[in-house]
């Protein structure tokens, strides 16, 4: 009786160590695959094997938290595996942002510049010509403009370029929230070459070439006419012709001074906040084209 009890108790022990043992086997399978499945998902899968839209999520998920280097990366790849299609079209100008944004005007111009050239009838190009417009009025601008630094000072080109990009602007899509902000921006622009033009006649001033002056300050009459700096070179043609002796010509500028100086107020604003209008604000296409329809009638 006693050797059956005890044959009972080793079986009900065995039985309990089998089932222990079952578990934990079953418990470590489990572990092995999911520590599987979660090393799987933390390697990232070769560019060769993705997908458009693998590339395309990659892209938006990093323009959304603007990692602009991350985010101009998966985009140019996109462009690269997936040259063709509805995402390649959707990256043009997300990509030509992120470049914006990243400081690289010129290849935000590049990119924006070929999706014109691609999608002649694009229902966006009217923020394609806005946007290629801030990249190149970008160039010479620095945040230092708003507390010590004047970007007349600097090279035109760039603000002679983008001024054009802006009249084309106005000129293609005149009713649009765009050109508005650009015609603000416009008279900034000829403040700022108007007062660049000021800036190289009084170089002249100073070093008594007075003819140079004269034509610098002439510059700013015809060019840019109701600038901000108009008083100014009136001030230095009046100068500039008494000392050549034109006293005629003196008298008629201090004249047209005179009658106007109450006009003559400078306003030297450097820059528009514009950036709101230029960002998307969208991590996907469908939602950056509906945003605008809303906004602006679209």
């Amino acid at each position: 009786m006693i050797y059956s009890t005890a044959i009972f108790d080793y079986v009900v022990l065995y039985k309990r160590m089998m089932k222990k043992t079952l578990l934990s086997a079953l418990l470590a399978a489990s572990i092995s695959l999911t520590g599987c499945s979660t090393i799987s998902n933390l390697v990232e899968k070769p560019d060769e094997d993705k997908t458009v839209a693998e590339f395309y999520e990659d892209a938006t998920e990093a323009f959304a938290s603007e990692q602009w280097d991350v985010a101009i990366e998966e985009y140019e790849k996109l462009k690269a595996y997936f040259p063709y299609g509805n995402f390649a079209e959707q990256s043009y100008l997300e990509l030509a942002y992120a470049y914006y944004r990243y400081d690289e005007p010129e290849s935000a111009i590049r990119e924006l510049e070929e999706f014109m050239r691609l999608f002649p009838k694009h229902q966006e190009l009217p923020y394609a010509y806005y946007l290629r417009a801030l990249a190149a009025d970008s160039i010479t601008r620095s945040w230092l403009d708003k507390f010590i630094t004047d970007p007349a000072s600097r090279d035109t080109k760039s603000a002679d370029r983008a001024y054009g990009y802006y009249v084309e602007l106005i000129n293609r899509y005149p009713n649009t929230d765009y050109a508005r902000q650009a015609s603000k921006r416009l008279l900034i622009l000829r403040n700022q070459m108007a007062r660049h033009q000021v800036q190289v006649a009084q170089f002249y001033l100073e070093r008594e070439a007075y003819l140079a002056a004269v034509n610098r300050a002439r510059r700013v009459l015809e060019e840019y006419p109701n600038a901000a700096e108009t008083g100014e070179a009136i001030r230095i043609l009046a100068y500039s012709y008494d000392k050549m002796g034109m006293t005629q010509n003196r008298d008629d500028a201090l004249k047209v001074y005179t009658l106007n100086q109450d006009k003559f107020k400078v306003s030297r604003s450097t820059d528009d906040d514009m950036e709101d209008l230029a960002n998307p604000n969208r991590s996907y296409w469908d939602r950056f084209v509906d945003s605008f329809k809303g906004l602006f009638g679209g």
